[in-house]
């Protein structure tokens, strides 16, 4: 026998719910918000691929300075190579380390007429210790270079100067290259290397010398 409490606990089921419509400019306003919501992602897709060929450009303009940069350095580097070959070469047995040999730059200046397009700046340095012996027509990078030859007690020394084919002005840097003082400068137009087995101490001093007489 089912009690009057237990009648009221079963589940009351609403058959006759009113059914409310929604008002008219509620289905306006909900498609006005998405479609706010949804310009930013439209305007971020139209603009990506700006940014991507923005990035690429980025990268593309860093390697292709890189590679100028790189491209350089390979060009002096080849150049040092060159100067140390050249000399090394010109103090083997049976070669010409000068071509006119003087100590007189006034003889040797002018040996180069007609040899070079270029007047070579030529000084004796006796007095301090790098006597001129001479010099004689070489190349360097394929390029005719003079070649003006120094004594440092018994050491020989070698001043390559070549016309510049880029760059300003460039300060003067030493290194040891292969056992060798090998150092480099740009002045007025001419490339200079200069090569010898001596200290670096030694050749900064000759380095010194050459750029005061030029």
């Amino acid at each position: 026998m089912t009690s009057k409490s237990d009648a009221s606990e079963e589940p009351v089921i609403a058959r006759d719910a009113a059914y409310y419509r929604a008002p008219a400019g509620l289905r306006d306003r909900v498609r006005a918000s998405l479609a706010a919501q949804a310009a930013p992602q439209r305007e971020s897709l139209r603009w990506r691929p700006l940014a991507l060929a923005a990035s690429f450009a980025l990268v593309a303009v860093v390697s292709w300075n890189a590679a100028l940069w790189h491209a350089g350095q390979g060009s002096e580097d080849a150049l040092a190579e060159d100067a140390v070959a050249a000399h090394v070469r010109a103090l083997m047995p049976g070669s010409h380390l000068t071509e006119v040999t003087s100590t007189d730059q006034h003889t040797v200046k002018p040996w180069f007429i007609g040899k070079i397009d270029l007047a070579p700046p030529v000084a004796d340095f006796a007095s301090s210790g790098f006597a001129l012996e001479g010099g004689r027509l070489d190349y360097l990078a394929g390029r005719p270079a003079a070649a003006l030859v120094y004594r440092h007690r018994a050491h020989v020394v070698t001043v390559f100067i070549a016309a510049s084919t880029r760059g300003a002005d460039a300060s003067p840097t030493i290194a040891t290259r292969k056992g060798y003082a090998v150092a480099r400068w740009k002045h007025a137009g001419l490339d200079y290397e200069a090569v010898g087995d001596i200290s670096t101490a030694d050749m900064t001093i000759l380095v010194e010398l050459v750029r005061k007489g030029a």
